[in-house]
């Protein structure tokens, strides 16, 4: 996890940014990470002065062709099951590509942050498109940090899949799939779905749930208006976006815009889908043939964020948990569940514990894939097997 080997060397980097300054004070608890102050060493004014535009829009034509012509290839009923990462994320999302093909789900997709990633999961015969250069096109933003471009850059490339007209499960490489329910996602009167989520507070007060960014479901049924609100969705994480060592951007504009969802008043850890209508101020959705979007947020008994993992297994359809633990109140443990520590700061690479405490707590559960089959190649598909015997037939 070093500097030369992914794009987390951000070109605007300084030497010490990012980094703690330790400042800590004595509690009645002990000695604790100094409560509602800057941790950081940032150069916030400048970042606060970068532009809070786009660096480009999610057209399937042009950027995103090539992300789109691999999603076409191995879409099954005009789906595809997306995740993103780095070449420091490889393990992770090696073994997020192993439960997904567990569950026969062939058409899940991989875009690569960077040229290692790409290089590498081409090798093991992983469908993946190469979205680098895109990335870099976000130096020029507020998002200066690694991990704020690549979350708002994911989310353009889903906008830009729905565009073309696909149907995109995106979640984390950190979620495990583990039971297939697409079937479920699929019967749904919904264009637009989410993972409850706890935060930012705000979307909770007005409708009950926020919304995670790193578990959506979006249709393609109506292409321009869907990939219209996905697209605000990121400006709208621009907009909100108000302090440098804040990098979940996308959540908070997948939270602002679905608080906005009208007929919805639900909570957190509801159990039913809830499903509301998406109308824009503004907006003549309502008058037109097709009708406006509809939006909501997905079972949190299937598909939880926090809680008990011992009391979730039993009807969860995926493993996606965090618990939060904030500076001042580290170190924190839950059993079977990795902490959120607060923002991850470093620009020169990522934090020492982000990986192994994940690939650790997966592993006391019997979810980490990778150990079992760390040279993993998937299979080829039944057309491209057909193809392969017609070649020999014909060299024959």
């Amino acid at each position: 996890m070093t500097c030369a080997r992914q794009l987390a060397c951000r070109l605007t980097a300084r030497p010490g940014e990012g980094n703690l300054r330790h400042v800590r004070e004595n509690t009645p608890r002990g000695w604790r990470w100094k409560q509602w102050t800057q941790p950081y060493i940032h150069r916030e004014a400048w970042v606060q002065s970068r532009s809070r535009e786009l660096p480009h829009l999610p057209d399937p034509k042009t950027h995103y062709a090539a992300l789109v012509r691999e999603a076409k290839r191995v879409q099954s009923r005009g789906l595809v099951v997306l995740t993103s990462g780095d070449w420091d994320y490889r393990e992770l999302v090696l073994n997020w590509v192993q439960h997904a093909h567990k569950l026969r789900w062939f058409n899940s997709l991989v875009a690569a942050m960077d040229r290692e990633l790409f290089d590498e999961l081409r090798r093991r015969n992983i469908p993946v498109a190469d979205l680098s250069s895109l990335l870099l096109a976000w130096n020029d933003t507020c998002l200066q940090r690694h991990i704020q471009a690549v979350r708002m850059e994911r989310q353009l490339a889903v906008a830009a899949l729905v565009a073309s007209g696909l149907d995109v499960l995106h979640t984390d490489a950190t979620c495990v799939f583990l039971r297939d329910f697409l079937p479920f996602l699929r019967s749904l009167d919904a264009d637009v779905l989410a993972q409850r989520d706890t935060w930012p507070s705000d979307p909770v007060r007005k409708i009950g749930t926020s919304a995670n960014a790193g578990l959506n479901y979006v249709r393609g049924r109506q292409p321009r208006v869907a990939a219209a609100l996905l697209t605000e969705i990121v400006v709208r994480g621009m907009i909100e976006f108000y302090l440098r060592w804040n990098n979940i951007p996308d959540q908070y504009g997948w939270s602002f815009v679905l608080s906005d969802l009208r007929g919805v008043q639900t909570r957190t850890d509801t159990n039913d889908t809830t499903i509301g209508t998406l109308h824009p101020r503004g907006s003549h959705c309502a008058k037109s043939p097709a009708g406006c979007l509809r939006g909501g947020f997905l079972p949190f008994d299937r598909f939880p964020r926090t809680g008990s993992w011992a009391a979730l297994k039993a009807k969860a359809d995926v493993y996606h948990l965090t618990f939060g633990c904030m500076q001042e109140e580290a170190p924190c443990s839950m059993p079977g569940v990795r902490a959120f520590r607060g923002h991850r700061q470093r620009q020169d690479r990522y934090e020492d514990t982000d990986f192994n405490d994940q690939v650790d707590t997966l592993r006391e559960l019997g979810l980490w894939l990778v150990d079992a089959s760390p040279d993993y190649r998937a299979p080829s598909t039944p057309i491209e097997s057909l193809s392969r015997r017609l070649r020999v037939e014909i060299r024959k």
